[in-house]
């Protein structure tokens, strides 16, 4: 639903772009305040704690919102703890799409999730890097603010950036533009500093990112020498092969190898993988279906 969606929604605005802007560019948090002052007390580590069992539990969408709720509320009591705002940033990400990107009803609460999510990952950002914050808000151009992070960063700038990608890919095509070249110097640094970095997420990041820029034939080649080195390094997480599928093997007309990724993440034994369980289920189930609408994708001539 939510791919379909997407690009239905880029060609629209594409044929309007001239004409009128499609949604309206999201502005950055952390040029506020970095960290407000509690508002309330309590055991926050108890709170973490709470949070992280549940989130052992995120494949039943009640136990990630209770997660989320017990780390939301650790922050109220200590707002400066960014290392919470990272798994919440991850929380956030995994609500909204492993969970309400299934339900056409609840699409306003996904971008809404995605943007919370994009909100906390910078925030972290800005409280562990203030020098960063500092040389972004005052407009200094972005790879100098990205020379004041390191391996730190690491986990904030990855779910800033998924967070951020998916935020615009559903608000407008006028937002994915307004953010790529953040989004791609972000992820540039992250392979840099670690090309295996959450599951080779770098390269499964180019890969898309190739299929849409330079905007918008895109470069598929490129993009699929990208998703193939993410799918070498970690072969066992899901949702490269399901990108891979639906967005280049969709775009090039290679309904062989769309049906050729999508196969094997639905032949999966999750139990292989019992840390990526809930992730790759969710991946398990976005590609059952693509391969319901393949003939949407590809239709007979």
């Amino acid at each position: 639903m939510f791919v379909r969606r997407a690009l239905q929604l880029a060609l629209l605005c594409a044929l309007s772009f001239s004409l009128v802007a499609c949604g309206a560019s999201r502005q950055s948090g952390i040029c506020g305040s970095l960290t407000p002052p509690p508002s309330a007390k309590g055991d926050v580590d108890g709170l973490v704690n709470q949070g992280d069992a549940a989130w052992g539990q995120r494949a039943d969408e009640s136990q990630l919102r209770v997660s989320i709720d017990s780390w939301q509320k650790a922050l109220a009591i200590d707002p400066a703890r960014a290392d919470i705002r990272v798994k919440l940033a991850r929380a956030h990400y995994f609500l909204a799409d492993g969970h309400l990107r299934f339900d056409e009803e609840r699409e306003e609460e996904m971008i809404s999730n995605f943007r919370s999510g994009t909100d906390q990952a910078e925030l972290s950002l800005g409280q562990m890097y203030p020098a960063f914050a500092s040389k972004f808000c005052s407009r200094q151009p972005f790879s100098v603010a990205l020379q004041q992070l390191d391996k730190g960063a690491l986990g904030a700038m990855y779910w800033y950036a998924t967070n951020l990608g998916k935020y615009a890919l559903a608000t407008s095509i006028v937002e994915v533009l307004n953010q790529k070249d953040r989004i791609e110097a972000m992820m540039g640094l992250v392979k840099t500093l670690d090309a295996g970095f959450f599951h080779y997420a770098a390269d499964r990041y180019f890969g898309a990112y190739y299929t849409k820029i330079p905007f918008p034939s895109g470069d598929l080649p490129k993009s699929e020498r990208h998703f193939r080195a993410s799918i070498q390094g970690a072969p066992y997480y899901l949702a490269t092969k399901v990108l891979l599928a639906s967005m280049n093997a969709a775009k090039s007309g290679n309904r062989a190898l769309f049906k050729e990724m999508l196969d094997a993440v639905v032949a999966f034994d999750l139990d292989s993988r019992p840390e990526l369980k809930p992730e790759n289920a969710a991946e398990q189930r976005k590609a059952k279906d693509l391969l319901d609408e393949i003939d949407i994708y590809f239709p007979e001539e």
